[in-house]
């Protein structure tokens, strides 16, 4: 909120108008920003270099070598702190140099500080482990004990032991081997302790491991009898050479690996199970009764219960399909070959066909836009518009190897679309196609089918502006032109194709309404109201167009019928609103709003006359 920026602009100006006297302070200065240079001249250069505090008394703005200023008929001191000074490099120098060693001091006193609340941490720490005491009878006790030891000091005293000095250098040795072993026995005791301890923790950790082997080995043995169980309901499963394969694999097994596949493969396990169940529940209703499978409901557990019905599915499935392999698919052969061909002719007689005519058509249609569009001209550069396309390359590959398709004569009399003699590069569109529509994704083969079915999708397409005397000018590249100027063709071509959609060059009687919503929103009033003209005049279309009444007003002299729509809150509720439209009709008499136009128009010109001529006169006098 303290942040101002300084104008550079003004500075400028006043410093130009500014007369610097030859005491000013900027002969001192040197400058390289050519703003500061500006800003410093119109705020300071009227301040004086003077050389004493007596001359400074008389001077307007000055100051002295010593710090002291004049101004606003009054003196001061200068007096700043170095850290705080900004103007010149030498100054900024000072400045940093002094916020270092203010930085110094801070870290100084910082640290200081931060050791005294170390040091105050430590003492409540050991205020907290404080506990409390009964001083009372510990200082009993203590006080019995040192009356009995002065009354044995006394007796000591009046014992003569000069003659047992030997006895008590013994013993002083006998207390000092007391203590040494004292301290070993300390020792040992600790040492003891870690041992005991150790040894419960290797106790506990002996149990465990017995207990998981024997946890294990009869994991073991419950797993081989599982498998031994898998070869009696599969006799293809090799027992034998799987308990040899799995004692291979333990001896450098990865305990994280292997529990990390496990999972994976009980996840496929049950997603395979449920696949399973809705292939046969599938199979089931679109098979014959003989033909049926007898598959019992899951029952949640994955068991050797699960793996024989399982078995027992894969011997009914196999049985199934060896009946249907050499009965049924001798009759289901020669169906698929009356199916291939009709299949062939409706590929060749419809698709083909139908695509090919299809692009013809879309050929033709822009061939008549054209034609229709060339007898229409716009605006004063007389601008026309045409349509151009130009093909996409894998849509080329489509059109081409439908157009050999339809060119070959033989397809249809015997000959299949596999047998026909093709360019390999329509073989490969042909397999492509293939692929496509016999792809298991059946919404995926529909939309891609619907995509090259679309004749619209083969080009790409573009419409040119062509001005008498210039070059043809793209819409998709006209960049620099307005909203005004791209909604101009958009109209003009849309005029075309309602001409060519109602075929106005044909028969008497025809459509000739048109609707607009958002009129016009984009261009000026002159282009407007040439879009009208041409429209309603050149066209003889019947133009309805809708705009807020705020821009009607401009082209009241060329409507005829006005209608107004307004939207008001209702006292009553009508229904669920709470609001009614209110509807306006007017019938426009054109020639009395020309007229009334023609009349403002006029005093317009007029007024704007009068005061030119007003402002004229006021300059020359």
């Amino acid at each position: 909120s303290k942040a101002r920026v300084i104008q550079g602009e003004k500075a400028m100006r006043d410093a130009e108008r500014l007369s610097i006297d030859n005491d000013s302070i900027l002969n001192v200065l040197e400058f390289t920003h050519a703003t500061a240079r500006h800003y410093v001249t119109a705020s300071y250069g009227a301040v004086l270099c003077v050389d004493s505090a007596e001359e400074l008394r008389m001077t307007r703005r000055g100051v002295t070598h010593d710090c002291l200023a004049s101004g606003n008929y009054s003196l001061w001191r200068c007096d700043i702190d170095e850290s705080e000074l900004v103007f010149g490099a030498e100054a900024r120098e000072r400045a940093t140099i002094a916020k270092r060693a203010e930085l110094v001091r801070l870290t100084e006193q910082w640290q200081l500080t931060n050791d005294r609340m170390l040091g105050i941490r430590q003492l409540l720490k050991a205020l907290e482990s404080l506990k409390h005491l009964n001083l009372a009878d510990v200082l009993s006790q203590m006080l019995g004990c040192h009356r009995e030891l002065q009354k044995l000091e006394n007796l000591i005293q009046q014992i003569d032991l000069g003659d047992h000095a030997e006895l008590e250098q013994k013993l002083a040795e006998f207390k000092q081997q007391e203590e040494t072993l004292r301290q070993q026995e300390d020792s040992l005791i600790k040492q003891i302790g870690q041992l005991e301890e150790k040894l419960s923790s290797l106790r506990k950790a002996i149990k465990r491991i017995a207990d998981e082997q024997d946890s294990t080995q009869s994991t073991v043995e419950q797993c081989e009898a599982a498998l031994k169980a898998i070869s009696e309901d599969w006799p293809d499963f090799d027992y034998a050479a799987r308990l040899e394969q799995a004692d291979q694999q333990a001896a450098h097994i990865d305990r994280d690996l292997i529990t990390q596949q496990r999972d994976t493969l009980e996840a496929q396990l049950h997603t395979c199970e449920r696949k399973l169940d809705d292939s046969i529940k599938s199979h089931n209703q679109n098979s014959l009764p003989g033909d049926a499978i007898a598959y019992d409901v899951f029952n949640g557990e994955y068991n050797q219960s699960l793996f024989r019905t399982i078995c027992q599915l894969q011997r009914q499935i196999d049985s199934i399909y060896n009946r249907l392999k050499n009965n049924i698919l001798v009759e289901k052969h020669g169906q698929l070959q009356k199916l291939k061909e009709s299949f062939n002719n409706a590929f060749v007689s419809n698709l083909c066909h139908s695509i090919h005519q299809a692009i013809n058509d879309g050929k033709r249609q822009i061939e008549i836009l054209n034609n229709e569009l060339q007898f229409h001209r716009f605006g004063d550069d007389r601008e026309t518009f045409r349509f151009d396309f130009e093909w996409l390359p894998e849509y080329r590959e489509y059109a081409r190897f439908f157009e050999e398709i339809i060119r070959n004569p033989d397809l249809g009399d015997g000959q299949t679309l596999f047998d026909a003699n093709l360019s390999k590069t329509s073989q490969k569109v042909r397999d492509r196609l293939m692929s496509m529509l016999l792809d298991e994704d059946e919404d995926k083969a529909l939309r891609e089918l619907d995509r090259i079915a679309d004749y619209r999708n083969y080009h790409r397409y573009e419409i040119y502006k062509e001005v008498e005397g210039k070059p043809a000018i793209p819409l998709s590249e006209y960049g620099t032109g307005s909203g005004g100027q791209l909604e101009t063709p958009a109209y003009i071509i849309r005029a075309a194709a309602i001409t060519s959609a109602f075929r106005f060059s044909e028969g008497k009687s025809h459509l000739r309404m048109v609707l607009v919503d958002e009129a016009f929103s984009k261009m000026d009033e002159t282009r407007s109201r040439e879009v009208i003209q041409y429209l309603t005049d050149s066209l003889g279309l019947q133009l309805v167009f809708i705009m807020p009444t705020s821009k009607c007003g401009p082209y009241m002299d060329l409507i005829t019928n006005e209608f107004v729509y307004a939207k008001c809150p209702s006292l009553a509720p009508r229904g669920e609103l709470n609001t009614r439209v209110l509807v306006d009709r007017k019938v426009c008499n054109q020639e009395k709003i020309k007229a009334l136009w023609e009349s403002h128009r006029n005093t317009i010109y007029q007024q704007a006359e009068l005061d030119f001529m007003k402002e004229l006169e006021g300059s020359v006098s």
